[in-house]
């Protein structure tokens, strides 16, 4: 690794990385600059020197992208929560959906491909769902709540974030005085989640339990969770990812539904609407247990769901090599589900929509179902994270049908 203190003028950058930072292009080679734009005409200096590319500290911004603008958040340039404030939101979601897409049609067939418009939304006030740190800092000895700094495991506290609902805003500011007393030097998590019957605080130093448990309301259902499990963050974003799925599953009422890494039945449960039958399945016997029970209190009976891992081999498994479905969802976390696409060609489903907030194994799970005769069909951002780098991305792969035989003309005369 090599390093240039010469000031480099007049540089302009041309696109925005998946990670968020500026890329311009000196001499042919790619530069990497945090906290640019696209359409800025900056000064930088070289930090770090690579093979194939280089890394720049911004020096001067000589001439503002039309796109830049100034962050919302005071806290902005210390805080980690947040790393596109700088750029508009329109930009922002130009810049997700063509990285996004760009990275796939590279990567996969997409000649059969139609790109579905972002799913779009608020950029403020959106987070139901945040975690804070609790501690008291090593260094200054004093108590803080917040978020981490940019680059460091240093708190920075927040007394509110316009990131944050309006009613997690409050809770942090009932909150806050409670759990600051409560500080140590010991590193502690407090979840706080909005549901639609109240905000919830867990992980803190607190043991009495509540005796409500939190649920939220989508397609006429409601779906209750465990008050420290994952939830979408934003509650319009996922009614709008939820409906655009089951489009996407072109849903028939004689269908068998397939939603592998269910949850507490997010999407199975609306999906149980439509069709004749729908089987979730999940990793962790607890959100086995939510699930199942929110079919009931939904006076839902066609909905089972099941315990699998995922991860490991369920080809076997009655729900699995027993059953045959006409369309599958998978919804995986970041790891994404290559162990369960090897096989899935094996449920015959004619439709597979795969939502995923990591495009990486998304796509490389996508070159696995090709290989089993899947071909992309549709594909869309969903904005479900705005100001942040993070993305949420939805694909339609449908089975090829075979190619027609052509008949032999020999022995005809």
């Amino acid at each position: 690794m090599q390093t240039n203190n010469d000031i480099q003028e007049a540089i302009t950058i041309e696109n925005l990385s998946h990670d968020g930072r500026g890329i311009a292009r000196i001499e042919g080679k790619t530069v990497f600059i945090a906290n640019t734009v696209p359409g800025d005409i900056i000064s930088l200096r070289i930090t770090k020197q690579q093979d194939k590319y280089d890394e720049a500290e911004l020096i001067n911004i000589e001439t503002p992208s039309a796109d830049r603008v100034e962050p919302f958040c005071a806290l902005y340039n210390q805080c980690g929560g947040c790393q596109l404030q700088h750029v508009s939101i329109d930009a922002q979601r130009h810049f997700k959906a063509e990285n996004f897409i760009t990275r796939l049609t590279q990567a996969v067939n997409s000649k059969n491909c139609k790109i579905s418009p972002p799913l779009i939304g608020n950029d403020k006030n959106y987070r139901r769902r945040a975690r804070f740190g609790l501690s008291i800092s090593k260094k200054d000895k004093i108590a803080r709540l917040g978020f981490r700094e940019k680059a460091s495991n240093e708190l920075i506290d927040i007394e509110q974030c316009p990131i944050l609902t309006p009613g997690l805003n409050q809770a942090l500011a009932e909150q806050r005085p409670l759990l600051l007393e409560q500080a140590s030097r010991a590193y502690k998590e407090i979840t706080f989640v909005e549901a639609d019957n109240g905000v919830f605080v867990t992980n803190s130093t607190s043991d009495e339990p509540s005796s409500l448990e939190p649920c939220y309301k989508t397609e006429g259902l409601n779906i209750h969770f465990p008050a420290d499990g994952f939830i979408q963050v934003n509650s319009l974003q996922n009614e709008q990812m939820i409906n655009q799925a089951m489009n996407w599953l072109e849903l028939e009422s004689k269908h068998k539904v397939l939603d592998l890494f269910c949850g507490v039945g997010n999407f199975t449960l609306p999906i149980a609407k439509k069709v004749k039958s729908v089987t979730g399945i999940e990793g962790l016997a607890d959100l086995v247990a939510t699930a199942s029970s929110n079919a009931r209190t939904n006076e839902i009976d066609n909905a089972d769901f099941f315990k699998a891992d995922l991860f490991d081999e369920c080809h076997k498994l009655p729900w699995f090599r027993t059953q045959k479905y006409h369309r599958v969802l998978l919804d995986p976390g970041r790891q994404g589900a290559f162990e369960i696409s090897k096989v899935l060609h094996l449920l015959k489903a004619e439709i597979i929509v795969y939502v995923s907030c990591n495009a990486a194994t998304l796509i490389r799970d996508i070159q696995e179902l090709e290989k089993q005769g899947y071909q992309l069909y549709k594909a869309g951002l969903v904005d479900m994270f705005p100001h942040t780098t993070h993305t949420e991305v939805m694909v339609q792969l449908k089975k090829a049908k075979p190619p027609k035989k052509k008949k032999s003309n020999i022995f005809r005369f």
